[in-house]
């Protein structure tokens, strides 16, 4: 299978020194190779209403890359979940690729606390019995962005950055990377000079743990600090990723179609994020499957990752066992949103479960060494 191999352990912010000692071209170059064919042919696209000349383009594309493809009219995403319950072979594909925004292919609107969002989670159940069980992922964008996340290029530069306000707090989120063997460099705020580190990186996070007034927050078009930004839309767009990185984001909103997930896409990033607020957890939990929370859903993506063979899988495993382990009166809740019953959620567990997307190929590869064996241990309380 196509996984990126990587050495057994990492470093931590060594990167940068390496990179202001003078060095020749070809030492900052890494090996870049497009998705595996064998992989990718085992993918089902969905299209929205994109327009005629671009469904066509889109069509050409899967065609040749060997994908299934189905162009899907509805104006409902219980129409698109039919659209999938009839041309999902679970025997057969590895996950599915919706291309259009929330206009052009409807995802399942969702609310809290008088914040509008929507989500792909609920399409993730074809079976029916409540529970994740298919990989999802959804681009948008001009034609030239949404042919790149079909079929794009990745990148073996076991780098990953982390961006974290409040570094020196706790070192739990770099160990966990360097043991899925990562080198990994931790930045309090973006700066031009990191456009470089950042374009040759495969992993990017960013964490909001800590005290409220100094940690990292979001919204849909930056991520900042009550009194600074830490990343904005103009400065995403600035970067040109070489190969595929998967940017995971803890704070709020930031996969809403906003002009920061909307940077990302353009320039060749897969992004993981939540489209309604993020709530930490107010208790310790001994596994991160009991914690319904962002702590919870992060640390079960790390854990995942040395697993699965594909980030969708790794997305749905978290699902899927979060889900496995909600209350009787979360996941009736969310049964409720699923039969149409109502668009409100009241408890917090329900969105904090059901709030992530995943936009770009699900079907890439995911990055771990060989010797890959996290495990995150007890999730505390973090605020």
């Amino acid at each position: 299978m196509n996984i990126i191999r990587k050495g057994a352990l990492g470093s931590i912010n060594e990167i940068k020194k390496r990179l202001r000692t003078p060095r020749s071209e070809e030492d900052l170059q890494f090996d870049v190779a497009r998705m595996n064919r064998d992989v990718l042919k085992h993918m089902l696209v969905v299209a929205g209403k994109v327009g005629n000349e671009n469904l066509s383009k889109y069509k050409a594309k899967a065609k040749g890359l060997g994908c299934d493809f189905v162009a899907e009219k509805g104006k409902s995403w219980v129409l698109t979940h039919k659209t999938l319950q009839d041309n999902y072979d679970p025997s057969y594909h590895r996950g599915v690729l919706l291309i259009g925004s929330n206009k052009e292919l409807p995802a399942t609107q969702i609310a809290y606390q008088d914040a509008y969002a929507f989500t792909d989670w609920f399409l993730q159940d074809l079976d029916g019995d409540a529970l994740p069980e298919v990989p999802i992922g959804r681009i948008f964008g001009p034609p030239k962005t949404v042919l790149y996340h079909m079929d794009p290029f990745i990148v073996d530069s076991n780098i990953a950055v982390v961006f974290d306000s409040q570094p020196k707090r706790s070192d739990i989120h770099v160990n966990s990377l360097v043991a899925l063997g990562f080198d990994v460099e931790v930045l309090d705020r973006f700066t031009e000079e990191e456009c470089k580190l950042l374009s040759m990186s495969e992993f990017i996070l960013q964490f909001s743990d800590g005290v409220f007034t100094s940690r990292i927050h979001g919204t849909p078009d930056r991520w900042a600090t009550h009194n600074s930004v830490i990343l904005s839309y103009e400065q995403a767009e600035t970067i040109k990723f070489e190969g595929y990185p998967v940017i995971y984001s803890e704070a709020c909103s930031t996969a809403q179609e906003g002009p920061l997930l909307k940077a990302f896409l353009n320039q060749g990033a897969c992004y993981v994020g939540a489209t309604l607020d993020t709530m930490n957890n107010i208790e310790p939990f001994d596994d991160w499957k009991m914690c319904p929370y962002c702590d919870g859903w992060k640390f079960g993506f790390l854990d995942e990752l040395d697993s699965h063979e594909l980030i969708g899988e790794v997305k749905i495993a978290v699902d899927r066992a979060m889900t496995e382990n909600l209350d009787t009166k979360v996941r009736a809740e969310l049964e409720s949103v699923r039969k149409g019953e109502t668009t409100t959620f009241t408890l917090d567990h329900a969105v904090s479960v059901s709030e992530w997307v995943l936009f770009g190929n699900p079907l890439r590869s995911s990055t771990i060494g060989p010797d890959a064996d996290f495990t995150p241990g007890r999730i505390r309380v973090d605020t």
